[in-house]
């Protein structure tokens, strides 16, 4: 199975039933919405502590119907239906979970970086530091004197971190839709392959990544002058056509969806003939 043949099932399948490939979306939005009404809970700073049940229901409710949807896809694949009553399965819920729960586990060890990361930069800029300090700590520590190199090697260092894991989310792509196959060794020796596949399905969230460079295209200004943004001298860009424009990567994004994840699961399947 090569890449370009997967790109070709899944769009197959993916065109092949509109009205299916909308149900399955709009079942797995609504348990995605299942487990983020929660948050709704940060809206008052009473209740705001029980909106950590959205973390408990996201694992509980989505790590599983991640395999139950991976095994709707083989059977669309297969000739069947995208959207059936398999999206909200209970069998094998058990097995389903903590398997979930180990690829979760494997996904975190990519991120340690990242997590690294964010727990330093809470433990130096939290609290009472105020912006010109943490720019004075920024340009001492990573600039040696030069505050734009300092910002410049500090996003280096989080876009390093963020690449990490996005190699992590690749590198396991393949693993849910090896179980749905029957065979959770199918990846193995496939693992280039599967990140090249998973590279090629950015293309499902192409709206949206080009929402967001537009976006940090019309920031970067405002970071080349973070001295005159704090003096007031320069304004950010209007915040509401920012909003605009991600809203819009969004809405563009959502129907494709389904693709993204049917790309893989594809070459996965090519992998079993």
């Amino acid at each position: 199975m090569t890449i370009s043949k997967a790109l070709q099932k899944a769009w197959k399948t993916y065109i092949a039933s509109p009205g299916d490939t909308l149900a399955f979306l709009i079942v797995e939005a609504c348990l995605m919405m299942i487990c983020l009404a929660p948050l709704l809970f940060l809206s008052r700073a009473a209740m705001a502590p029980f909106a950590a049940v959205s973390a408990c229901l996201w694992l509980l409710i989505m790590l599983p119907a991640r395999m139950n949807a991976a095994e709707a896809m083989r059977d669309a694949m297969s000739g069947g239906k995208l959207c059936s009553t398999r999206l909200v399965s209970p069998g094998e819920y058990g097995a389903k979970l903590i398997y979930g729960l180990k690829r979760l586990g494997f996904l975190l060890l990519w991120a340690a970086p990242l997590i690294a990361l964010a727990v330093v930069s809470w433990h130096h800029f939290s609290g009472e530091v105020d912006s010109f300090t943490v720019l004075r700590m920024i340009k001492n520590n990573l600039g040696g004197g030069d505050q734009m190199t300092g910002i410049l090697r500090l996003l280096l260092i989080l876009l390093g971190a963020l690449l990490l894991l996005m190699l992590g989310c690749a590198f396991h792509s393949g693993a849910r839709h090896a179980r749905a196959q029957g065979d959770k060794r199918l990846v193995r020796g496939h693992h280039g392959k599967i990140v090249l596949c998973w590279l090629a399905s950015l293309i499902g969230v192409l709206p949206m990544i080009l929402a967001v460079l537009w976006t940090v295209a019309r920031y970067l200004p405002v970071i080349q002058n973070l001295n005159g943004l704090l003096m007031g001298t320069v304004s950010l860009p209007a915040t509401r056509n920012t909003l605009m424009i991600l809203g819009a990567g969004a809405v563009l994004t959502i129907p494709l969806l389904p693709l993204r994840s049917l790309i893989p699961a594809a070459y996965v399947e090519g992998l079993k003939t």
